[in-house]
């Protein structure tokens, strides 16, 4: 069964009324990821009726991290290095260890790019550095995928339901402080992990597949 997200949408347009995101700029990085990165690959078979595990930026030492399928939301994937693992997906809007994200990419990670209208100067450059897999934006296109979500652990459980995964587990997902790997702390930061509590909470009860550790 497929995971319905007209859901999110109301969702989607609060988000944008409370950081005063505007759909013009969204517009521009739609047309512009699109003429900067050429995606190769696929991840249906990776993800579809898998066990998956996202990680998410709060994670910390004690934080054990199993699972088939291995996701980093963004900055993350520092954490799996730091472990010598490399995950299998690493789901980006570039504001996180960028090094890292490519250093991941080049040795097989693959990459979901996700273009909005507050990252249009990281799009252009590290579009040499990278190979995405998958582009995503904050709306559907006729070029991207759009499975919605906020910030990119939760975008990275939207598309993980969305592409069929039997069960996703979420570790590091802290709400209520800013991760080790999530950069510098700001009040805006906060607030958007309230945002990625809600959507997680969401996300549970539509499909019944989801399990935070």
């Amino acid at each position: 069964m497929s995971f319905d997200i007209d859901w999110w949408w109301p969702l989607q347009e609060e988000i944008s009324l409370e950081f005063g995101f505007l759909k013009s700029r969204e517009e521009v990085s739609s047309r512009l990821i699109t003429r900067l990165y050429k995606p190769k690959g696929d991840l249906g078979d990776l993800v579809t009726n898998r066990n998956v595990t996202i990680i998410g930026a709060g994670i910390t030492d004690d934080d054990s991290i199993v699972g088939d399928v291995l996701i980093a939301a963004d900055g993350a994937v520092s954490a799996c290095l730091k472990r010598n693992f490399l995950p299998d997906i690493v789901v980006t809007d570039l504001d996180g260890n960028l090094p890292d994200i490519a250093l991941a990419n080049k040795n097989g990670s693959k990459v979901v790019v996700h273009a909005h209208g507050d990252n249009l100067s990281r799009l252009f450059e590290f579009s040499d550095k990278i190979q995405s897999t998958c582009l995503t934006t904050t709306y559907p296109t006729s070029n991207t995928d759009c499975w919605g979500g906020f910030t990119d652990g939760d975008r990275a459980l939207m598309m993980s339901l969305s592409l069929g995964a039997n069960l996703v587990t979420l570790v590091g997902f802290n709400f209520q402080k800013v991760g080790k790997y999530s950069g510098n702390f700001s009040i805006n930061k906060i607030k958007k992990l309230s945002w990625a509590n809600k959507i997680v909470v969401k996300c549970q009860e539509k499909s019944g597949k989801v399990q935070i550790c």
